[in-house]
């Protein structure tokens, strides 16, 4: 069953708690301006163990989905330009089994922290009713914890990760962890998610993830045009 999804040109990424979460930042943890890019969405992914299945729809069919002007205008991303996509493993890569959805907004980004947490709480806000629909129970798989980013792999502004898991009320009827990272710099806005169903779904924790989605970042960033 699938709970992430581009649905009229909303993120309907269920069930993320406020808590749960870990920070990543830059050594500089100001919104300093990083040499611009652009998204292009590569066949696959995380050195080719994942290939996209398909591109998702990010037209926005009402006007407060994730992806509107209203919203990316309070997330204050100009010029914004959405793009999603679905990425399966490759036959015979060692990919853990659940689709990964990476989804984003690039534009010029005024305030890339602001913007992450303007983005989640949209989300979040979708989350408490798809939630509800579906009777499910949200817990946090591991507490929240905060740190800063040390290295040079991660040059973006910030990114948080989050693993929880929807339990079943009287709804689903397995237990489904969710793992997402989100990352925020001067060009886009960028979310990677996997999910699945069960205890010992086959998703990467976060810790894992944190890694996949430095690395898909890089894999999709191309110059931006002089």
């Amino acid at each position: 069953m699938v709970i992430a999804a581009i649905s009229g040109g909303a993120v309907l990424v269920l069930a993320l708690a406020v808590g749960g979460v870990v920070w990543f930042q830059s050594q500089d943890s100001k919104d300093t301006p990083m040499v611009p890019y652009t998204i292009s969405l590569p066949h696959k992914i995380l050195h080719g163990d994942y290939y996209k299945k398909k591109d998702l729809p990010t037209i926005c069919s009402h006007s407060d989905c994730l992806t509107s002007e209203k919203e990316t205008d309070k997330m204050g991303i100009k010029k914004a330009f959405p793009w999603s996509a679905s990425y399966v493993p490759s036959p015979g890569g060692p990919g853990k089994r659940s689709t990964i959805t990476v989804t984003g907004i690039q534009g010029r980004v005024t305030k890339p922290t602001a913007a992450v947490d303007a983005a989640l709480a949209r989300m979040h806000k979708d989350d408490e009713k798809n939630a509800k629909t579906l009777g499910a129970k949200i817990e946090v798989v591991e507490e929240t914890k905060q740190t800063g980013w040390k290295g040079d792999t991660f040059d973006g502004t910030t990114m948080m990760c989050e693993s929880i898991m929807m339990v079943p009320q009287h709804g689903l009827d397995k237990e489904m962890t969710i793992t997402r990272c989100v990352w925020g710099d001067t060009s886009a806005v960028g979310i990677v998610q996997q999910q699945g169903v069960g205890i010992k779904s086959d998703v990467m924790d976060k810790h894992e993830l944190t890694d996949a989605t430095i690395m898909i970042r890089n894999e999709m960033r191309q110059p931006h045009p002089a």
